[in-house]
């Protein structure tokens, strides 16, 4: 998806919870997700559907930001290699993400995962076991590259940095083009 497109999906967004009786997508589908059985805290953003056919054995924290493509499989399909010998055998797992998390697109948590509190999920990654408070992990397998708390306040202090979510299309614009001296 182009920037463009992204803007104007999150300004769609935004002006529909402006319009009376219209009602915020994010929340729409949290309610969504949580009727099927998905347990989640307060202030969270899920920009995914995919929550497994047991939705009810994931729990997702307070304040949990969750990117498009991300799975949550809740089911292990290859133990139906052993079929053979228990005709109805299945393996399931209980996933559950901490408060204060982000998960980036197009991850894929596996059954039994727990992630942490605190902890950043980049994107495409692959998570099994126990991640822990405030980890930064990457890759396939995912492992722990970093402390989340050291990243948050290098981003925070990043002259990269804006103030700028409440800025109209224009004045953002204009703002990344003059601070990254591009000229439109």
């Amino acid at each position: 998806m182009d920037a463009i497109t992204s803007f104007a999906r999150a300004l769609r967004s935004r002006l529909a919870a402006l319009i009376p009786g219209r009602r915020d997508p994010h929340r729409a589908r949290v309610e969504r997700l949580r009727r099927r059985g998905v347990r989640i805290g307060e202030r969270c953003v899920i920009h995914t559907d995919h929550f497994s056919t047991e939705p009810y054995l994931v729990e997702i924290g307070n304040h949990v930001g969750i990117a498009s493509g991300t799975h949550f499989l809740t089911h292990d399909g290859s133990i139906w290699l052993t079929r053979d010998s228990r005709p109805d055998v299945q393996h399931f797992g209980k996933i559950t993400v901490g408060d204060n998390t982000y998960i980036g697109m197009n991850c894929i948590i596996l059954p039994g995962a727990t992630i942490g509190k605190n902890c950043i999920i980049g994107a495409g990654s692959v998570v099994r076991g126990n991640i822990p408070d405030n980890s930064i992990v990457v890759g396939n397998p995912a492992s722990i590259v970093g402390r989340a708390s050291l990243l948050m306040q290098r981003l925070q202090d990043s002259p990269d940095t804006f103030d700028s979510l409440r800025m109209d299309y224009t004045e953002r614009m204009k703002t990344l083009c003059r601070h990254f001296a591009i000229d439109i």
